[in-house]
């Protein structure tokens, strides 16, 4: 099985279990999901209904229990932990509630760091921090 090139995200089966036995929660329950690339999808539900586990399993962040994961028809699931950090830098982003900027870095530098991080020289990242801040 592979993914579906016309897609940006499928899921097959996907399961994430949090704890064993009486105690477990099976947060994210065989879900089979396909988004077309160029699609908005709201993920919606009650608090502790599995949204948060769910997005962090399709960008890579935690690793289901069952099922796979496709991301623009590669499958991320069975990727090792350097390459799934190699996926999120070059293709996966990320706006949490809780974003966690540092506080002694400018609004700026904090949206610098990324680029950095991923071999951008500091003028490439200063010019594109300038870029997505003036977006927002």
């Amino acid at each position: 099985m592979n993914g579906s090139s016309a897609a940006a995200v499928v899921t097959r089966g996907l399961v994430k279990q949090h704890g064993q036995g009486h105690g477990g929660v099976r947060a994210v329950d065989e879900i089979d999901l396909e988004v077309p690339q160029g699609q908005t999808l709201a993920v919606m539900g009650p608090s502790g209904c599995g949204k948060s586990t769910l997005l962090h399993l399709l960008g890579g962040l935690e690793r289901p229990d069952g099922g796979e994961v496709w991301l623009a028809g590669r499958r991320i699931d069975t990727l090792s932990e350097r390459a799934l950090a190699r996926m999120r830098r070059r293709s996966v982003g990320f706006v949490f509630q809780g974003f966690h900027l540092m506080e002694e870095l400018t609004a700026a530098e904090n949206v610098e760091l990324p680029a950095l991080l991923a071999g951008r020289s500091r003028r490439q990242a200063r010019r594109r921090a300038g870029r997505l801040l003036e977006q927002v």
